[in-house]
Formats: structure tokens, C-alpha cells, sequence
């Protein structure tokens, strides 16, 4: 019988980037406490009775390269295409979506990352100044410590340096825990497979807002119209005079959850995630139900941005949860939850590689996106990187 939507708040389990850098040393007894203590959380949350998902917090660095490259997932949705197109080409980034489609909820850039063998993150730790698998740290380009308009002209000129450099952090932090899952599992699969391959897909994605989708529906009528009256397109400003009768983004109504199939009380699932995601239908998500393929996911915590019509559209507002929901959601038997974590934080999450590996003893997370109800003039920007096993792993 369908039971109402009713997420329930998860504050996902954290380490500090102290504990992962702890476990490497050599020095550090087998039975030591604190040892045991992250190894604990990392069985505790990361196997079959726990959430699927890690916060990694106190990561040098790499907060001011989050700060700096998120807003720029905005700024490359809502440019006209050609461009947009120039703009990727020239950084090395592709998209795996079609940024054509002008009512598409969400806009994705990806980059392909090697990875070099050694875990230029663990340098971090001593401020180094060092040059990080062939790419000049960002710290030698950019002062993260001064405001963040500051520099907002010269990040997009930096995009494929801060994709790459701060994807290859996030492919060691995803190391360091597939390296902590192996000694809590045994078997040292995870860290082989991820390592063997040594690539992994970056992704920098927009989740549009309903007002973004007004104004790429526009862009797009007044560049065809211009096209073909043969004059220049005018660069679109928000606080343009809009035509009358326009769609108004205060009249748009998110709308309410819809009720949701209760899975199977065991804790199996069907091989088709089309299957699953059958059952668990939930109204006003900006991504569906699925399971990460791969061995292990590695997400930013999301920045959240409010634009109004009287803004340009090059400039953010942060949008701060009161609540700090990341408006990830998990579904766990027959329980949804909504994910909370820090702002500056970065979440580990099982896929189904992992699953594989791992016998079973490590569990994949079946997960969605939703959207903020009633706010239609809000955006989430995140960047993620994907570390999967070689295509030829059996």
C-alpha cells in the first residue's frame, strides 16, 4: 500500500582529514584507539547496515577550490551555445547531457582525469607548495584566502586548471577510503581496481532553477528571432523589461511530494534500477532514483544559489539552508532520508562496483536529487568524480 513521502533527516557520519592521514602512518600501532575508531565509523557506515555514504571534513585547500569553481557551473548553463561550446573546447570539457534541450533540469561538464600513482592530497598536510600530477597548484594563480569576487572575472579563464586539480584531490580522497575499506574488508580490492585503471570522470553540474529555464527558453526565442531579422543578439540581462504576459517565476507552484511505493522489507533489490526506481516514485526531483556504477563517488558538498529577475545573471546570491540539507536523498528498505552534511565538506559514497568487489559486504546507495519545494529561483551547483574499476575487471 502507498504510504506518504516523509523524508527523514540524515546527518551523515564524518571523518577528518587528520583521521584518513592517521591511518597512513606507519608508526601507528595496530591497536591504537583512535585507529579503531575510524575504522569503526568506516565499517559502521559503509557496510550493509549502515548508510552507504562518509563526510570527509578539514581538507586544506581544497574548500577555497570548491568555493571557486562551483559558481561556475551556473555561468556555463546559461551562456548562449556557441559560446558555451568555444568555452569547453578551450578547457579540455565536454557534456554528457544535451545542452541544447532548453527545458532540461540539469547541465553537466565533464573532464576525463589520469591519475598519477601518488596522492598529491596527503602534501597538503605539510602547505607545499608543489606542482600536483603536471598541473601548477591554483595557490601560485589565485589568492583563495582574499573575497571571492575578487577573482570571479579570472576563474573562468581557469576552469580546466580547477576541474582537473581539484577532481584529482577528490580521486585521493576516494583512494585514501577505498585504502581504509580494504583493511575493514580484507581482500585489498578496492584501492587495486581504482588504482589499476587510474582514470576517473569528473563532473561539474548545474541543477537548474525554474527561473534558469525562463531564461534559456528566452535566450533562445530572442536568438532565433534575431537570427532571423539578421541583427546582433543583445547580451540577456535578468532585470530586462520582459514581454507582457511572460511567465512570472512568483506564479510557479512547486509541487507537493506525491506518495511513495514502500520496497520489500529484505534488503535485496532488483539488478534493474529501473526496477527499483518503478517502486519509489517521488514527485519534483531534479535527478531520478539510480545507483552509482562505479566503485566509489566522491561529491562536493552543494552550493546553493538565489537569483532574482533584477539581477544580472552572472551574479549569485549563496543560498544557505536553514536546515544545511544537501537535498540528496537516500532510500534505505522503506525509509527515505535526506542528506545533511557541513557546507565545506566532501561525501564518500558506495556504488555498485564496490558492491561487487566487496561480496556483498559493502553496500551501494540507491539515491535522488530533490528539488527545494516552494523556492523556483534556486540552483545547486555541485562537482563530483566518479572512480570506477577497469573495463575489463572481472
Amino acid at each position: 500500500m502507498a504510504k506518504t513521502a516523509v523524508a527523514t533527516v540524515l546527518d551523515i557520519a564524518e571523518l577528518s582529514f587528520s583521521d584518513l592521514v592517521l591511518l597512513q602512518s606507519p608508526e601507528m600501532p595496530a591497536d591504537d584507539h583512535r585507529r579503531h575508531r575510524i575504522l569503526d565509523t568506516v565499517a559502521t557506515e559503509l557496510d550493509r547496515g549502515g548508510s552507504g555514504l562518509l563526510a570527509i571534513a578539514e581538507v586544506p585547500h581544497m574548500g577555497a577550490l570548491q568555493q571557486r569553481l562551483l559558481p561556475l557551473s551556473r555561468r556555463l548553463a546559461l551562456m548562449d551555445h556557441p559560446t558555451r561550446s568555444q568555452v569547453l573546447k578551450k578547457h579540455g570539457l565536454g557534456s554528457d547531457v544535451h545542452l541544447k534541450k532548453p527545458d532540461r533540469s540539469v547541465s553537466s561538464f565533464v573532464k576525463l582525469l589520469r591519475h598519477s600513482g601518488k596522492l598529491a592530497v596527503l602534501e597538503l598536510v605539510n602547505n607545499t607548495e608543489s606542482i600536483s600530477n603536471g598541473i601548477v597548484s591554483l595557490e601560485k594563480i589565485h589568492d583563495f584566502d582574499g573575497s571571492k569576487e575578487s577573482n570571479y572575472d579570472d576563474d573562468m579563464e581557469n576552469i580546466g586548471e580547477l576541474v582537473t586539480e581539484l577532481g584529482l584531490y577528490m580521486m585521493d580522497l576516494g583512494i585514501l577510503i577505498a585504502r581504509a575499506c580494504d583493511i575493514v574488508i580484507g581482500g585489498g580490492q578496492l584501492e587495486k581496481s581504482i588504482a589499476d585503471f587510474g582514470t576517473a570522470k569528473a563532473r561539474l553540474i548545474h541543477y537548474h532553477s525554474e527561473l534558469d529555464n525562463i531564461i534559456i527558453r528566452e535566450k533562445e526565442d530572442s536568438t532565433r528571432k534575431c537570427s532571423l531579422k539578421k541583427v546582433a543578439v543583445k547580451p540577456y540581462q535578468l532585470g530586462s523589461q520582459r514581454k507582457s504576459g511572460s511567465l512570472c517565476p512568483c506564479s510557479i507552484k512547486s509541487e507537493d511530494m506525491t506518495t511513495v511505493m514502500a520496497v520489500n522489507d529484505n534488503n535485496s533489490r532488483d539488478t534493474s534500477v529501473q526496477g527499483q526506481a518503478a517502486e519509489i516514485s517521488l514527485l519534483n526531483l531534479w535527478q531520478e532514483w539510480h545507483y552509482d556504477f562505479g566503485i566509489l563517488t566522491v561529491l562536493t558538498a552543494p552550493l546553493f544559489l538565489s537569483a532574482s529577475e533584477e539581477e544580472k545573471c552572472s551574479i549569485d546570491q549563496e543560498y544557505h539552508h536553514p536546515n544545511g540539507h544537501t537535498h540528496l536523498q537516500l532510500c534505505n528498505g522503506r525509509k527515505i532520508f535526506s542528506v545533511k552534511c557541513s557546507p565545506e565538506s566532501f561525501i564518500v559514497q558506495v556504488g555498485e562496483a564496490a558492491d561487487i568487489l566487496s561480496s556483498g559486504k559493502l553496500k551501494s546507495t540507491l539515491h535522488s536529487v530533490s528539488r527545494p519545494l516552494s523556492f523556483t529561483d534556486i540552483s545547486r551547483e555541485t562537482f563530483v568524480v566518479f572512480l570506477q574499476p577497469s573495463w575489463d575487471k572481472t
